[in-house]
């Protein structure tokens, strides 16, 4: 399955190769994600690793698990998942479109690091997605489930917020960017699963300046950063939290994702 790169291709700094990387052709499996941290652990199963650099995003493509898949960082929010889920789909024609990433949990049994695999995506409009999980995800390990993902268009900080929203909607995670991703592969014909590690709990409140330190990129601010813990110094224990957590998730997040991308067929 290997598709190695010409002998005259140019070796990035972190070890993958750009500059004459070969066209790219048709991929098992396209993975989309808003955030560098949360497909991180992920990148780092690939193997046979290029990068094609685009306007704007680029992609990386390699193999897991004994498939060629195609990874996009997008960015957060509906619009920018959307895109690079078509970049994907224009570029590399995927077989399967996989959206994978942190979520919020509304409902109040999940626990941290637990993953959800959505058999149903709704939004804020009332649009439905249904989706065939196919393989139980209880096969892919213990706590592994499936549910109903709610996509909205901001971050949902405190336990109010996830509390009515679960009442309203059903839902037992929530995130910004599967919704879309969903309904263009609806578009498109092409199979998709999400899966979605829980990265903050129902009960719990998000630190008040995660919204600002988020840029629409899925960056931090650092200025941001920096003017909270001027304000409140009790922020930088809270800021620390969140990278151990997000890196836990995302350890978990790749592990259960690359048992997905095994099972697929």
């Amino acid at each position: 399955m290997s598709r190695g790169t010409s002998g005259g291709a140019a070796t990035n700094p972190d070890g993958t190769s750009s500059a004459s990387a070969p066209a790219p052709v048709p991929v098992d499996v396209g993975i989309v994600a808003a955030m560098s941290i949360e497909v991180g652990f992920l990148m780092d199963r690939m193997k046979r690793v290029r990068k094609y650099a685009g306007p704007k995003h680029s992609v990386i493509e390699g193999e897991c698990e004994g498939k060629v898949v195609a990874l996009i960082v997008t960015g957060m929010g509906r619009e920018a998942a959307r895109r690079g889920a078509q970049l994907l789909l224009d570029g590399h024609r995927p077989r399967w479109i996989l959206s994978a990433g942190f979520a919020g949990a509304l409902d109040p049994a999940l626990r941290r690091n637990e993953i959800v695999m959505a058999s149903e995506v709704v939004d804020l409009e009332g649009q439905r997605y249904a989706i065939d999980v196919g393989v139980p995800p209880t096969a892919l390990g213990p706590r592994v489930r499936s549910g109903r993902l709610l996509t909205v268009d901001a971050i949902v900080r405190t336990a109010v917020e996830k509390a009515e929203l679960h009442a309203r909607f059903g839902a037992d995670v929530v995130d910004m960017e599967t919704s879309s991703v969903a309904s263009l592969c609806s578009e498109r014909l092409v199979r998709f699963l999400s899966i979605r590690v829980v990265s903050d709990e129902a009960g719990i409140d998000l630190p008040p300046e995660v919204a600002a330190l988020m840029t629409r990129s899925g960056s931090y601010q650092v200025g941001a950063a920096l003017r909270a813990i001027w304000k409140r110094p009790s922020s930088l224990k809270d800021f620390w939290a969140l990278h151990e957590h997000a890196q836990e998730a995302a350890d978990r997040l790749a592990t259960i994702t690359a048992g997905a991308i095994a099972d697929l067929p």
